[in-house]
């Protein structure tokens, strides 16, 4: 049985070491195509061994940031260096890099061994090396009982995991995946996230992921960066992107989120604030604020409570208002609740019982409410 790498991740935060240097860097790097601004005086650190992802809507610069990694485009301005040496001027053939692209590119007349060897020849790689390789390539992404076909034979699938393979085989510092599942289904995609993780603890490489997909980011990486307009709004673990987003944008760019504007009538770590909703909200939280200052409260589905009746236990965060939607997934319910103000929170219930036990449905008045720690306090 496969050992679980769980105990690799958890104890793996390089960047919380002050005396860590990180493996690439981006130094107030700007590219520019005309008058339009890709990357936006950016600096990041990356780290050895890292999966790190680049998140962002299409055009925020993310495949532009590692297209300038792997040498296909040139910075305007600024430095990128690898492994403590500046990457200007050196071609991507040079390059201690790969790129694995998501259309595959893979050669259709030769077979899954061929496509995986190409490099390795192109190299002038001793025969016995080079099959060597092969055969460790195979075996590591599981393929070895097709090395005889060609792409048109296999699956979407497969075809992933022979690029992947191809990728490797030269053994580069980095390997660079530029929205690597995009062409795969749904369960695919999901089963694929885990696979590639355990690839990339395996073999104790860098990878670096550009994708739109938030799900994604989360499953794979031990950090996000999330871009906008060539700028990076936030670098964090998955949990602390999700659990505290540093702005409105970062919020609801991952996962669903309920916003809730209000004004801030009492400051302090326990923060009053009086929503446009006619909910007041009571929530501790480290965010310094003033007396009327205006603020956003966000909050995520999973941490809203929704019942028939009126809690008895708590006399805060608590509102009533009608179900305007309903929509049941399997493994929990999603509530659209309109308040009596006009705003529609989104309340996700999970379905531990087989049959539920309160039976609310369309237009039926219902009570929703959250802790006092369940949400965070936004001024940006």
């Amino acid at each position: 049985m496969k050992k679980s790498l769980g105990s690799i991740r958890k104890s793996f935060a390089p960047w919380l070491d002050p005396k860590a240097e990180p493996h690439i860097s981006f130094a107030d790097v700007t590219k520019k195509f005309g008058d339009f601004v890709a990357v936006d005086n950016l600096s990041l650190g990356v780290y050895g061994r890292e999966f790190f992802a680049l998140l962002g809507a299409s055009g925020c610069g993310k495949s532009t940031l590692l297209r300038m990694l792997a040498g296909f485009e040139e910075p305007t301005s600024g430095v990128i260096t690898l492994d403590g040496q500046d990457m200007h001027g050196i071609p991507p053939y040079r390059r201690p890099v790969n790129m694995m692209f998501q259309s595959y590119a893979l050669f259709p007349h030769m077979t899954v061994e061929k496509n995986i060897a190409f490099g390795l020849k192109q190299d002038r790689m001793a025969r016995s090396e080079l099959d060597a390789r092969v055969d460790e390539m195979l075996k590591l992404v599981k393929l070895d009982q097709f090395r005889g076909r060609k792409p048109d034979q296999l699956s979407g699938g497969q075809r992933q995991r022979v690029a992947l393979a191809r990728s490797l085989a030269k053994k580069p510092k980095v390997l660079l995946l530029d929205e690597p599942l995009g062409a795969l289904d749904k369960k695919l995609r999901e089963e694929t996230q885990f696979e590639l993780v355990d690839v990339q603890q395996d073999l104790g490489m860098t990878f670096i992921v550009v994708t739109h997909d938030q799900e994604e980011a989360m499953t794979m990486a031990d950090r996000i960066a999330v871009m906008k307009e060539g700028k990076i709004l936030q670098v964090a673990t998955p949990e602390e992107v999700y659990e505290a987003p540093a702005s409105r944008f970062v919020a609801d760019f991952i996962g669903s989120v309920n916003m809730l504007e209000g004004v801030v009538s009492k400051p302090g770590g326990t923060t009053v604030i009086e929503t446009q909703s006619g909910l007041v909200i009571r929530t501790k939280t480290d965010q310094e604020t003033a007396e009327n200052d205006k603020v956003w409260f966000a909050v995520r589905p999973e941490k809203l409570r929704v019942a028939s009746k009126k809690p008895k236990t708590t006399s805060v965060n608590t509102i009533d208002g009608e179900i305007w939607d309903i929509a049941y997934l399997g493994d929990m319910t999603t509530f659209h609740i309109r308040l009596d103000g006009g705003q529609i929170l989104k309340a996700s219930v999970i379905n531990d019982a087989r049959l539920a036990q309160e039976q609310l449905t369309w237009h039926d008045r219902a009570w929703v409410s959250f802790a006092e720690d369940a949400g965070v306090v936004l001024t940006a």
